[in-house]
């Protein structure tokens, strides 16, 4: 075992050594982050266990099998085979350099932009408030949170991710001039990191985090790149590790910083690897593979359960009926996307849904390469936030939910400005020219 396990660490550091080439030579920072979660998820979580710091997920009493080494083991090498043929075809797939000039856009567009996006922060603020406020009223109320209160109320301060990341890029485009413009943007800052940083949202405020720290990051050097890089990811992970403690606010504080170490050191919040385990155990002996059907119910998802009461539920505890209405608890143990893969149609299905996902990922940052600075940066941005809860998989169709709910407001504004955002004109021959800026 310990000759696998040391063999499946090198290949997954190999594809960070590899990403950390990729942004050295293309400016692309996409491989790494993919990377380095998983290395994380997968690789770092199974030391952890198998060295003994950590315990794996237990679900006995629901009748699934302890995790053992030798599944723990299978499902890494499954998630290495996904992991390398999806980062192979993003690299095949996207092939541009990615330069970030010093003018992301023009003054016209910025202050376009800018007004746009502080009034979209205070409204999405105001009503993520309102909305938390009526969530908390209905669940004092008895009500079940999957089941009995809207969606679009719980995932409202999604919002606040798209809303976080223009901000950022407004920032790094150098949009807020005056020292009381700067303090503006750090007060809208502050507030989202408020609505967004608690257990029912952590990861989505990891990814956002990670999407700021990339967007602040571009255009400078390779070594000053680096360091930001690393400390945005550390500290990343870390307010990840304190958001999950306080799950159990009602522990002293001491108490709490511990537990909040731990889950840092040892992945104890990482435990994609246990849900892949025991994901395997429910496809296809006790249900059938899903054969695409996961992602078609992304079309059902934005469907009231209120208009369909027998709208067909996500998760396989959930269609096993293990977790209902009234049962009063959720499962936090997702299996990863290459877990959601392998439910669509075992191995067959990791590699052929790991060759869609890298080339779509590939050619989206191309595309970013094509366009307007500022909307590039943008969409590598989206992607960027979107990629950390997309590698957690489980219950696809909620994620793309989330993904609807978080980035809303920067395809709204991206598809306001579209004739300047995506002008065919290239955007330095188009200020060379003295081309007018059109704007929506």
């Amino acid at each position: 075992m310990t000759l696998a396990l040391i063999t499946l660490s090198l290949c997954q550091i190999a594809w960070i050594v590899l990403g950390v080439l990729w942004v050295a030579r293309r400016h692309d920072e996409i491989p790494l982050l993919i990377s380095a979660v998983l290395f994380y998820v997968f690789d770092f979580r199974l030391w952890a266990l198998f060295l003994g710091w950590a315990s794996p997920a237990n679900l006995t009493n629901f009748g699934f099998d302890p995790l053992d080494s030798e599944s723990a083991l299978e499902v890494e090498s499954i998630a290495v085979l996904g992991q390398t043929v999806l980062l192979s075809i993003y690299m095949l797939a996207q092939r541009h350099r990615i330069d970030v000039p010093d003018k992301l856009a023009s003054p016209e567009l910025l202050h376009w932009l800018k007004s746009r996006v502080v009034a979209l922060a205070v409204i999405c603020i105001l009503v993520s408030l309102l909305a938390r406020r009526s969530v908390g009223i209905q669940l004092a109320e008895g009500r079940s949170m999957g089941f009995e209160v809207s969606s679009y109320l719980i995932l409202f301060s999604l919002s606040l991710v798209g809303v976080a990341i223009l901000l950022a890029a407004l920032w790094k485009s150098g949009a807020f001039h005056t020292e009381g413009q700067k303090f503006g943007a750090l007060l809208l800052f502050v507030a989202i990191i408020y609505l967004t940083f608690q257990p029912s949202m952590r990861f989505q405020f990891l990814g956002w985090f990670v999407a700021v720290t990339i967007i602040l990051s571009s255009g400078l050097s390779f070594v000053r790149r680096a360091q930001v890089l690393s400390i945005g990811l550390i500290g990343a992970v870390a307010l990840f590790a304190v958001a999950g403690t306080l799950r159990n606010a009602e522990e002293p504080t001491a108490e709490l910083e511990q537990s909040a170490w731990e889950r840092f050191t040892f992945a104890e919040d990482a435990n994609m690897l246990d849900g892949f385990v025991l994901l395997r155990q429910v496809y296809p002996q006790m249900l059938g593979y899903s054969y695409g059907g996961e992602h078609l119910e992304i079309l059902e998802r934005p469907i009231p359960r209120s208009w369909w009461p027998d709208k067909p539920v996500g998760g396989y505890m959930n269609k096993l009926g293990i977790i209902t209405a009234d049962s009063g608890f959720t499962l936090g143990i997702s299996p990863s996307l290459f877990g959601s893969f392998y439910q669509e149609g075992g191995l067959i299905g990791v590699v052929l849904l790991s060759i869609i996902y890298g080339f779509g990922f590939g050619r989206l940052v191309s595309f970013s390469t094509r366009i307007v600075p500022l909307a590039g940066l943008l969409l590598r941005g989206i992607l960027a936030a979107a990629i950390v809860p997309l590698l957690r998989g489980g219950d696809l169709p909620g994620i793309y939910a989330w993904f609807g709910m978080s980035f809303w407001p920067c395809l709204l504004l991206l598809w306001l400005g579209r004739h300047d955002f995506f002008a065919r004109t290239p955007y330095r021959q188009q200020f060379a020219d003295g081309a007018p800026v059109r704007m929506a």
